[in-house]
C-alpha cells in the first residue's frame, strides 16, 4: 500500500516539477548592496510539500541501519554541512540551501529504491502533460508581450511585460527566465525522444511541436549551442566543421567573464570549505566593485565553478561523482551546466536535475 502511494506522489510531483508555487520567508537577512536577492531567501515550494512526502512515505527504503560503512558516509556528510554553515557570512541562507540538497538526496534514494517506478509511466508521462501547459503558456506569453495572470499564476508565472528594460523579451513561462525554461525543456525533449514509442503518435507529434517552438522563442544561446553538440556527438560522421563570429565585448558575455574572475578569487581564498552554500553573491561583493546593478548580482554562470566557490575542493569532487554514469539527458546538463547556474540554484531544474542523476543510475543496474 506504502509502495503505491509512494509512486502515486512520484507521478504527481513529475507532473507538478515545472510550476513553482511557493511560499517565501522573507523575513531573513537576503540583502547585498541594499538589494534584494531572490537566492537568499528561504522558501517553500508545492514540490517540496510533495517531495517531503515521498521521503515520509518511503522512509523504509532509505536503509539508514544498512551497513558501517554507510553511517561513516552520513557522519561525514553531517560534519562536513556544519563546517560549511560555520565559514558562511549568510548563515540561514545556507542552511536553507543544506536543507535542500538534503531533502533532493533522500528523495533521490527513496527513487532509486522504489522497485515498481517505472521511467515511463511515473516521470516522462506525467511530466508531458504539464509540459504541454507550460508550452501554451509561453506561446501565449510570447505572442500578448507579457504574463498572463490569472492560473497561470498558481503555477508559477511572474508577473512581468516584455519592454521593461529589466525583463528578458522571451517566454518564461512558469520559470524565473527564459534560459531555465530553455534547459528544462531539452532535457525533457530528450526523455520524449527516447520513449517516442510509448507515446500516442499523434500526442507525441503535438508534444514535439509546442517543445521546438518554446525552444525556438525562448533564444537561450546556451541550450542552442548545447544541441548542436549533441546533434554533433550523434551525427559527427557527417559534419563539417565551421567558425560562427561572435560578439565577445557585450555586457552579457563581459559580466559572465568578470562573474568567472570573482569565481576564481574566491576559490583561491577558500580552496578547502569554500564560502558556504548558498552564499556566493554576498561573498562576489568582496572580491570585485564592479557589480553595481541588482541584476549583476548573480551565481557564476558555471554550476562546477559555483560548487567549488561554495563547498571548496571537497564538494566540487562529490558534485563531479554525480556526472560518472553519464547518460544523453545529464550530458545535456553538463553542457547547458557550464554556462549557467540554474540546475542548482531555481527549484524546477534542481529538482529535474535530481530525477536525471537517480535515472542515470538505475539504468546502469
Amino acid at each position: 500500500m506504502l509502495s503505491e502511494l509512494t509512486l502515486l506522489l512520484i507521478s504527481l510531483l513529475s507532473f507538478f516539477l515545472p510550476t513553482q508555487l511557493a511560499f517565501h520567508f522573507n523575513n531573513f537577512q537576503n540583502t547585498v548592496y541594499g538589494f534584494s536577492i531572490d537566492y537568499l531567501i528561504p522558501t517553500l515550494y508545492l514540490t517540496d510539500i510533495i517531495a517531503l512526502l515521498i521521503i515520509f512515505f518511503g522512509i523504509n527504503k532509505l536503509r539508514f541501519s544498512s551497513a558501517m560503512k554507510f553511517n561513516y558516509k552520513y557522519i561525514l556528510y553531517l560534519i562536513f554541512v556544519v563546517i560549511n554553515i560555520y565559514v558562511s557570512n549568510y548563515q540561514i541562507a545556507s542552511i536553507y540551501k543544506w536543507i535542500k540538497i538534503t531533502e533532493m538526496i533522500l528523495l533521490g534514494i527513496v527513487i532509486f529504491n522504489t522497485k515498481k517506478f517505472e521511467l515511463f509511466k511515473h516521470f516522462v508521462k506525467p511530466l508531458s502533460y504539464s509540459i504541454i501547459i507550460c508550452c501554451i503558456l509561453g506561446i501565449w506569453q510570447y505572442l500578448t508581450n507579457g504574463s498572463i495572470g490569472g492560473l497561470f499564476y498558481l503555477l508559477g508565472e511572474r508577473s512581468f511585460i516584455f519592454n521593461n528594460p529589466n525583463v528578458a523579451p522571451y517566454p518564461y513561462s512558469t520559470f524565473s527566465h527564459p534560459n531555465s525554461f530553455a534547459g528544462f525543456l531539452i532535457v525533457t525533449a530528450i526523455y520524449i525522444l527516447q520513449f517516442k514509442n510509448k507515446f500516442n503518435i499523434k500526442y507525441f507529434w503535438f508534444l514535439t511541436l509546442f517543445v521546438a517552438t518554446n525552444l525556438i522563442l525562448t533564444n537561450s544561446l546556451n541550450v542552442y549551442v548545447t544541441i548542436l553538440i549533441l546533434l554533433f556527438l550523434r551525427f559527427r560522421s557527417n559534419w563539417s566543421f565551421a567558425f560562427l563570429s561572435f560578439d565577445f565585448s557585450q555586457r552579457f558575455v563581459t559580466h559572465r567573464i568578470e562573474l568567472i574572475q570573482s569565481a576564481f578569487k574566491i576559490i583561491k581564498e577558500n580552496f578547502w570549505f569554500g564560502v558556504g552554500l548558498n552564499n556566493f553573491i554576498p561573498n562576489l561583493v568582496k572580491v570585485s566593485n564592479t557589480f553595481l546593478n541588482s541584476w549583476e548580482l548573480q551565481p557564476v554562470h558555471n554550476i562546477f565553478l559555483l560548487v567549488f566557490s561554495e563547498t571548496g575542493i571537497f564538494g566540487l569532487i562529490a558534485f563531479i561523482s554525480l556526472f560518472i554514469n553519464i547518460n544523453l539527458p545529464l550530458l545535456a546538463i553538463l553542457l547547458t551546466g557550464l554556462n549557467d547556474h540554474y540546475w542548482l540554484t531555481l527549484q524546477q531544474n534542481l529538482l529535474l536535475f535530481t530525477y536525471v542523476v537517480i535515472i542515470s543510475r538505475k539504468q546502469r543496474i
